[in-house]
């Protein structure tokens, strides 16, 4: 079951536990990133809950970037000025760094919502993996493909009317190679199976933010039923020899289709309790 209330005290308890040095180091850093502020209970209330709760009861999302406030200028002016200036060697190595915050955190929260589960790389022998995998008394019982968006789409609704930056800024990677492709196929094997695999993202705007999670048999739908988008390259997608290096092919995921953090743990429980007893 999700617990919103739980959700976002656990992503604040995630920001605070980061270094500020850390922090001060992320490309394209800002005064919003990773930090608790007064208004983000608000934001995550207006732009998440509201909006799941309207799409699980049928009523379109709403339309039109909001909140439209002082915090949209900034964050307008702030990340259309900076995209150009983005290390990608320095975001890459971030990213990594990321992912390891994020592995000892969920160890730390799993140890008390599910005592005995571990959390552990599974793409060291094999890179198509999802990127970690939850055990429990030796036994596979969830794996996560993990993402980090910091940077909001902020020109979405032009590629669709019905996308906002707040909303769709989850992207997913169809390109380079075919590592989209391969994972998917050893997800949908037997060797993980599709109900086992989640894609989670660690989201944080300056307006909504949060940790967010989708089934992988849900992206997989939108990765059919989507139109793929081929952004523009930009300086630092190519490596000194000009062979691209960088995702440029993509879908975006919505936002009101995600569950909450605290359901991850809802859900290890759940699969716990059917898992065959010796």
């Amino acid at each position: 079951m999700p617990n919103h209330r739980l959700s976002f005290l656990y992503y604040k308890k995630l920001i605070f536990s980061l270094e500020k040095k850390f922090v001060d180091g992320i490309p394209a850093k800002h005064d919003r990133l990773l930090c608790d502020l007064p208004d983000s209970s608000k934001y995550y209330q207006k732009l998440y809950l509201e909006q799941v709760e309207s799409f699980n009861l049928g009523v379109p999302a709403m339309k039109g970037p909001l909140p439209l406030d002082e915090n949209c200028k900034y964050c307008s002016k702030f990340h259309l000025a900076n995209l150009k200036t983005i290390d990608k060697d320095l975001d890459i190595s971030t990213g990594k760094d990321l992912e390891d915050k994020f592995q000892d955190f969920l160890q730390e929260i799993l140890s008390t919502e599910c005592p005995g589960a571990t959390v552990k790389r599974a793409d060291k022998k094999n890179l198509h993996n999802p990127d970690f995998l939850i055990e429990h008394s030796g036994k596979p019982i969830i794996w996560i493909e993990f993402k980090v968006i910091f940077r909001p789409y902020l020109t979405i609704s032009k590629l669709n009317p019905n996308y906002q930056c707040y909303s769709h800024s989850l992207t997913l990677d169809i390109s380079n190679g075919k590592k989209l492709i391969n994972q998917r196929e050893l997800v949908e094997s037997q060797n993980i199976g599709i109900d086992n695999c989640i894609y989670v993202y660690w989201y944080d705007l300056p307006c909504v933010k949060g940790i967010f999670w989708m089934a992988a048999k849900h992206v997989y739908k939108h990765q059919d039923n989507q139109t793929t988008y081929e952004r523009r390259i930009v300086p630092g997608d190519k490596t000194p020899q000009g062979k691209l290096r960088a995702a440029v092919k993509k879908i975006y995921l919505p936002l009101h289709e995600m569950n909450d953090f605290y359901s991850i743990f809802s859900l290890i429980r759940a699969k716990l309790r059917h898992m065959p007893k010796k």
